[in-house]
């Protein structure tokens, strides 16, 4: 039985407006396995991106209890938080957040650079992971000459070069079309498999949700 990796109780965030607090995730119950993929869906507004801030480590939330790697995150400190966001999960937004001026295998290789990596150690990961998504032959091109399938490719490797337990993608194909959006997808979903990482993914298509495991259904 795979392992539970992910344990969300009674989960709760409010954010202030106007001098009025906001509910936007109330009392939120969610169990995550090792090696599945987890659409969290729901219309604009209903929390989704904060989710995904609340278990990755970016946001926390008012109240509640979440385990992580079976590790309650209220008895980590900020420190160890820092290092489990860094070594342990992968982050793809629909933005890809390439730099421009830097190449495709410029860009992969940064976290591993900020890792203490050698140049040569790095590059030699980089080309692997962008060799997985079918990006061999773009490696020396920049952010501006490629498509946008491709442009997300590389944003999908440099999530992964850090060889993540999960990784967590917020509308990964959002700006994208139909097509596209199914090839980077495919790419993605793969990959993911056959290296049994948990995917939690925010996304209003429905098409891509329902071919997950499991579904967090947020109003």
């Amino acid at each position: 039985m795979p392992e539970t990796i992910i344990k969300l109780e009674n989960i709760s965030k409010s954010y202030s407006q106007g001098g009025s607090l906001i509910p936007v995730i109330e009392n939120l119950n969610a169990t995550i396995q090792e090696g599945k993929f987890i659409a969290v869906i729901g219309p604009s507004g209903s929390g989704k991106s904060t989710l995904l801030n609340v278990i990755g480590l970016i946001d926390t939330a008012d109240s509640g209890d979440i385990f992580l790697f079976n590790e309650n995150l209220k008895n980590i400190n900020d420190a160890k938080q820092n290092l489990i966001r860094r070594d342990k999960i992968g982050f793809v937004y629909q933005s890809n957040n390439l730099f421009s001026d830097f190449t495709a295998i410029e860009n992969v290789t940064i976290p591993r650079i900020l890792l203490g990596d050698n140049k040569k150690d790095a590059h030699e990961l980089a080309f692997k992971c962008l060799d997985i998504l079918g990006l061999s032959d773009r490696i020396n091109h920049l952010p501006k000459d490629l498509s946008g399938g491709e442009q997300q490719r590389v944003a999908i490797a440099r999530a992964i070069i850090n060889e993540p337990k999960v990784i967590i993608a917020d509308e990964p194909t959002g700006n994208l079309d139909k097509n596209t959006s199914n090839d980077v997808f495919e790419y993605l979903i793969d990959f993911v498999y056959s290296q049994k990482i948990t995917l939690i993914m925010a996304t209003h298509n429905l098409e891509l949700a329902s071919k997950s495991d499991h579904q967090i259904k947020l109003v």
